[in-house]
């Protein structure tokens, strides 16, 4: 496994790779180290161009290889429907559960253990009430990435009438 930290908005996250350089968990590392541009290979610079990519309003999604290691089907169900959600669009826990025959809390739990927050966008999902709910991430950087995207939404061109 290959462990690589970027710094972004919402702070530095933890990048852990494959040997094929799949990426297959995002973090908040839990102490901060120095970030070594240069050690960076060819793989984590295109990766890392990518996320700058986003956090500037460049592009709208993170388009790069991943792989997802032992979740369970439930899990992968859950993960693979909110891929779906549209960029600076939320829905709730609750109509993602009526949409797949579950319970808003075993939504919950499942996107409680998305191995890769941003990627699969679990920030874009709410309670109904309207209030944020969690993130693994951290409640502050859900809703920096919730504002960013609408932000970078309403720029778009095709966004405008």
């Amino acid at each position: 496994m290959k462990i690589n930290h970027i710094s972004t908005p919402i702070g530095v996250l933890c990048l852990f790779f494959d040997e094929e350089f799949n990426l297959i968990k995002i973090t908040k590392p839990k102490k901060l180290r120095t970030i070594n541009e240069k050690a960076h290979s060819e793989f984590i610079r295109n990766i890392k161009i990518l996320f700058d990519d986003y956090f500037e309003g460049k592009t709208i999604i993170i388009d790069y290889p991943i792989k997802m290691h032992s979740i369970s089907e439930f899990d992968r169900k859950v993960l693979n429907f909110i891929k779906k959600i549209p960029f600076g669009q939320t829905v709730s826990y609750k109509w993602i559960a009526k949409n797949l025959k579950t319970s808003p809390r075993a939504v919950g739990q499942a996107l409680k253990r998305n191995p890769l927050p941003i990627i699969i966008p679990c920030h874009r999902i709410i309670k109904s009430s309207g209030e944020i709910g969690g993130y693994s991430l951290g409640i502050e950087a859900k809703k920096w990435l919730i504002e960013h995207e609408k932000t970078i939404l309403y720029k778009l061109p095709s966004h405008k009438t």
